[in-house]
């Protein structure tokens, strides 16, 4: 049923200054018009109208770097049974709808069955977000391959490189992810170690390209973030020891290579009161979130685009606590509004989606999110339940706050609630 959201001001993801006094009409899935709501004519159509009472609206947000196999578990280990496991997957990618996280990418699954959630969500079955799935991670033979027995697609050599690639292609994958160095999660890893060869890599990069797939590398140390950038890397996760080398990053810049920097997981171990995670892994955030945020810095001054992402399923890193990376992302040095398009317009970008999505712009889908707050006077209550009062997928009201009241006819068949 076609809407109309009024009394509200408007913050497109675009980067463009808030609109207040706005409209934004929406028909059938996409956006019909958005803007001042003096430019709005109704032009016939049949639209329910919806008062926001001075609410913000803002695009479905793009988590650009999640696993849903992943709830948070204090050691890092995802591990359940296939029907537990697909029933997890399940439950954390509507904690990611319900908090207006409209669109998840996916770098790391576990055994296919993301991809199984995703064809029962595209069904109608269940209510979920918009997913981007990489299928399993790429690796070299090392020890976070059993750690992660479902995640890891062990690949050693140019030829089982390639054919990694193509078993992810095979399977459903809208991304490649390569693991190029260490791991912070992995006990016995070394995130400054390159694990992969020049020559791996560039397969890599180029069997996925063949697909028409970009290609998202995992990357902590310097030596590996930089064959990975010189190999053509879409996306580069972490980028923790970025910093040294300014010449990799004003080849970023010139590639438009964008940077996940993922600050949120090492915030949550570091500030976490009291917790059961290992001293390995509170050590090796220790060591390194300073690292990660300097080099954000550094980049983002630079001009290398940044997407948003969380890195949720890590430990202490919950579904649904998303969008407080946007938070960190501007306490490493990005104005609000960047770091807010971080996670909108650049994300969906960084996707290769932006001709249809991250934007509210007539022509493109119909993902938005309603606050009470205004986000830009504190970045934080994006991850405030309190505040988000309902989002939109597709044009369809999929979640909304219990003391909300909506005419029935926006609400979609299946409704999450935000709490």
């Amino acid at each position: 049923m076609d809407s109309v959201f009024f009394n509200l001001t408007l913050i497109d993801g675009s980067g463009r200054d808030p609109i207040a006094d706005a409209v934004i009409a929406i028909r059938g899935e996409k956006v019909h018009y958005a803007g001042l709501a003096s430019g709005w004519r109704d032009a016939g159509g049949n639209f329910i109208q919806v008062d926001l009472h001075g609410g913000y609206v803002l695009p479905g947000l793009i988590d650009a770097h999640v696993h849903l196999s992943g709830s948070g578990e204090a050691d890092s280990q995802f591990y359940a049974p296939t029907g537990q496991m697909a029933l997890k997957i399940l439950s954390n990618a509507q904690k990611n709808l319900a908090a207006g996280i409209t669109t998840v990418r996916d770098l790391g699954g576990w055994s296919e069955l993301e991809f199984d959630v995703r064809r029962s969500i595209q069904r109608g079955d269940f209510a979920g977000p918009r997913m981007c799935l990489a299928g399993r991670f790429i690796s070299i033979t090392e020890a976070g391959a059993d750690y992660y027995a479902g995640m890891y697609r062990v690949a050693d050599g140019v030829d089982e490189v390639r054919k990694a690639v193509r078993e992810q292609v095979k399977h459903g994958a809208d991304v490649i992810k390569m693991g190029v160095t260490g791991a912070v999660l992995v006990e016995s890893g070394a995130p400054g170690v390159t694990h992969f060869n020049s020559d791996e890599i560039q397969a890599l990069v180029d069997e996925a390209k063949k697909f028409g797939k970009p290609v998202a590398m995992h990357a902590h140390g310097i030596d590996g973030i930089r064959k990975a950038v010189e190999a053509g890397v879409t996306t580069l996760e972490h980028g923790t020891y970025l910093y040294r080398d300014p010449g990799v990053i004003r080849l970023m810049a010139q590639r438009g290579v964008f940077l996940v920097p993922t600050l949120k997981v090492g915030w949550d171990i570091i500030l976490a009161e009291k917790s059961n995670v290992p001293d390995w892994i509170m050590q090796k955030n220790k060591d390194s979130q300073g690292d990660a945020a300097k080099s954000l810095k550094m980049a983002y001054e630079a001009g290398v685009p940044i997407a948003m992402g969380s890195d949720v399923g890590t430990p202490l890193n919950y579904h649904g606590e998303n969008a407080l990376e946007v938070y960190w992302m501007e306490q490493a040095g990005l104005s609000k509004m960047d770091a807010l398009v971080a996670a909108t317009g650049n994300a969906a970008k960084a996707l290769g989606w932006d001709s249809w999505l991250g934007t509210l712009e007539a022509g493109k889908v119909a993902d938005l999110i309603a606050h009470e707050r205004n986000p830009l006077e504190d970045l934080r209550s994006l991850a405030d339940k309190e505040s988000l009062r309902l989002v939109m997928k597709d044009g369809e009201v999929v979640a909304n706050h219990a003391g909300s009241v909506l005419p029935k006819e926006v609400l979609a068949k299946q409704v999450l609630m935000i709490r």
